[in-house]
C-alpha cells in the first residue's frame, strides 16, 4: 500500500490537568521548571498524579506522543499514515492502539508483555496556556529496530521522526536504521527537534541523526537556538540551512519562519485567544506534511500549519475531534 507518511515515535498516553499558577511553586520544588518537558520515574509520576488529582480532580486522558499527534492530524486531513511504536498489553496500551485505528492510522504493533507500563505524560496547563510535561516513557523507552515496519517506510513519501527518541539508545538506533531504509527507497526524511531540554541533553545524538540526511526539519525558536547554539534567531535559522534542505521554525502567535531551500519567508500567525498550547507544534508539523504530500509548496503548507495550530490552541487538550479536523481543512480550503 502506498503511504503518504510513515513515522516512528514514543507511544505516550497524555494525562492532562488544568492547573492554577500557584501550583507552579510546588513543581519548582520538585525541580520541574514551568514550560519544560521533564523525564521522570514511574513512582515520581504516580505521586505527582495523586497530588494533582487531590487539587484538581480527574484528568483528561488521550492517546498522545508528539509524532502521534502529528500523524493523527495528517490522517484526519486525508493522508495515508503509518506509525511504529511500542506499548504494553495493559489498559493504556490497548486504549492507545484502538485510538490509532479509530483515527485511521495504520500500525503493525501488538501490545507487548512487560513489567514496564505503557508510557504516560502528565501535562499541566496554566491559565496563560503554557504547558509543563512530566513524562515516564515506560516500555516506549525500549522501542527498537525490531519494531520498525520497513515496508511502510519504503512505500511512503515521507518518514517522520521525533527528537524525543534519541533519549534512549535503542530508539536512536531505530531512527538510524529507519533513515537508512528511507534513503535507500527515496523516501524523504522529516525530523522534529521536539523539545529544547532534549536538544541540550542529546545534541550530539541529534546531530548524528540529522547528518544521515534530513529533508525537512521542524522546531520552535528555543529548540532552534539550542541546537544551533546561537542566541539570535536569524543566526540559528542560518545554521539550520547547513543541516537540512528545508526547515520550519514555529514562533507561537507570530506564525513561523521557513526556509524552502532557496528563500527565507515569515508566515504570519492567526490571532486567537490561546487556551492551551500543548500540541500546537505537533498539529503544525502534521498539517505541513499533509499539504506537502498533496503537492503544495512549503509556503502554502506552512500557512495551513499555522491556521491549524491556531485552532488547536483555542481548545484544551493535545488534539482535536475528528469533526474539528474536518472543519479546519474545509475552512482553510
Amino acid at each position: 500500500m502506498k503511504l503518504d507518511i510513515s513515522s516512528l515515535g514514543n507511544a505516550i498516553v497524555d494525562v492532562q490537568f488544568s492547573i492554577e499558577e500557584n501550583f507552579v511553586s510546588k513543581l519548582e520544588k520538585m525541580s520541574i521548571p514551568k514550560g519544560s518537558m521533564t523525564l521522570i520515574e514511574a513512582e515520581e509520576q504516580s505521586n505527582l498524579i495523586g497530588l494533582l488529582k487531590k487539587d484538581y480532580g480527574e484528568p483528561i486522558l488521550s492517546c498522545g506522543g508528539a509524532v502521534t499527534n502529528s500523524i493523527v492530524a495528517a490522517s484526519n486531513f486525508g493522508s495515508a499514515c503509518h506509525l511504529s511504536c511500542k506499548v504494553r498489553n495493559d489498559d493504556l496500551g490497548i486504549f492507545y492502539l484502538e485510538n490509532l485505528s479509530k483515527n485511521n492510522v495504520l500500525h503493525s504493533q501488538k501490545a507487548s508483555e512487560s513489567d514496564l507500563s505503557t508510557g504516560q505524560s502528565v501535562i499541566m496547563v496554566t491559565p496563560d496556556a503554557e504547558r509543563t510535561m512530566c513524562t515516564c516513557l515506560g516500555i516506549s523507552s525500549f522501542l527498537s529496530s525490531s519494531d520498525l515496519d520497513k515496508s511502510a517506510i519504503r512505500n511512503s513519501n515521507y518518514l517522520f521522526l521525533e527528537g524525543y527518541l534519541v533519549a534512549s539508545e535503542s530508539g536512536l538506533q531505530a531512527c538510524f536504521e529507519a533513515i537508512e531504509v528511507a534513503k535507500a527507497a527515496d523516501t524523504k526524511v522529516a525530523i522534529s527537534l521536539s523539545d529544547a531540554t532534549i536538544v541540550n541533553a542529546f545534541r550530539e545524538q541529534l546531530n548524528s541523526l540529522i547528518k544521515l540526511g534530513c529533508d525537512m526539519l521542524f522546531c520552535n525558536e528555543s529548540e532552534a537556538c539550542a541546537f544551533s547554539q546561537h542566541d539570535d534567531l536569524l543566526e540559528a535559522e542560518d545554521f539550520l540551512r547547513s543541516v537540512s534542505s528545508q526547515n520550519l521554525i514555529t514562533l507561537g502567535k507570530n506564525g513561523s519562519m521557513i526556509w524552502d531551500g532557496s528563500k527565507l519567508e515569515n508566515i504570519e500567525g492567526f490571532k486567537v485567544k490561546a487556551v492551551d498550547t500543548n500540541g500546537a507544534g505537533d498539529i503544525f508539523a502534521g498539517s505541513v506534511l499533509h499539504k506537502i504530500c498533496e503537492g503544495h509548496d512549503l509556503t502554502s503548507s506552512a500557512k495551513f500549519g499555522c491556521f491549524a495550530a491556531s485552532k488547536k490552541v483555542e481548545k484544551f487538550g493535545p488534539r482535536l475531534s475528528q469533526e474539528e479536523y474536518k472543519t479546519i481543512y474545509e475552512d482553510f480550503s
